[in-house]
């Protein structure tokens, strides 16, 4: 392809270099910046009026153990290191048999990769999200949600519970529907959104 260009540059410094764009995607971005709704703020200045914003951030409810994991790292004083890593596999698997570290290895996919590992419990700058935190940022930046990207199975089941329509981009909707199922968004929230109609 003869139209793609491709660059590499800090996020936060973004903002000078003039261009915008139909299209923006940051998943798994905003969630590592000590300031996360100034990336927020960045992104969405180089956004064009109608175009998409499409954001990945940490579920609260989906990473409990995960912030387990990350306290136990805290309190026991593990490195980043291989060795470091490996102590920490070793206890929580000496443990699972409690339910925090039983249902981390029943939904962590990183947890025998050592780079996996490393980012899942050592990232030096994490935030996480809940569905009304979504909400208020959406408000506050005067944001339209489109939508949750979900298995098919997830879809279903959320329909069966809201078949009303316009349950699928009724955050309220979802908020309660997480409370019920705090691991729909292990992965990530994913979604996306444009600015309002109105602005």
């Amino acid at each position: 392809m003869h139209n793609i260009e491709y660059a590499q540059a800090d996020i936060l410094k973004l903002a000078t270099i003039g261009k915008t764009f139909d299209r923006i995607e940051a998943v798994g971005v905003l969630h590592h910046l000590a300031d996360p709704r100034l990336g927020w703020r960045i992104l969405l200045s180089l956004l064009k009026p109608n175009g998409v914003l499409r954001v990945g951030l940490y579920s609260t409810a989906a990473r409990r153990s995960i912030a387990e994991a990350r306290a136990l790292i805290a309190e026991r004083g593990y490195p980043a290191t291989p060795e470091g890593i490996r102590a920490l596999r070793r206890t929580i698997i000496r443990n699972r048999h409690e339910q925090r570290w039983n249902l981390l290895l029943a939904t962590a996919d990183d947890f025998y990769s050592m780079s996996g590992c490393r980012d899942l419990f050592f990232n030096v700058m994490e935030h996480t999200f809940t569905v009304p935190d979504i909400t208020a940022l959406l408000a506050e930046f005067g944001l339209s949600f489109l939508g949750f990207e979900l298995d098919a199975d997830v879809v279903n089941k959320f329909q069966q519970r809201y078949p009303a329509a316009g349950a699928l981009t009724d955050l309220d909707c979802w908020n309660a529907f997480e409370r019920s199922n705090p691991q729909t968004f292990r992965n990530m929230y994913v979604f996306s959104v444009r600015r309002n109609a109105t602005d």
